[in-house]
């Protein structure tokens, strides 16, 4: 019991280590990905 409850511990740490990761990558892709479309929609209006 006690070494299922090891594993279990050591798979949800990696599981919200790659999670984060994920995340940190993602976001600034989000934030350019937005800034882009207002920047986009800005000079689209310009014309």
């Amino acid at each position: 019991m006690e070494l299922r409850d090891i594993i279990y511990l050591i798979v949800a740490v990696i599981l919200a280590i790659v999670a984060f990761y994920v995340i940190i990558w993602l976001l600034p892709v989000i934030i350019i990905l937005i800034i882009a479309y207002i920047i986009y929609m800005f000079l689209k209006s310009g014309e």
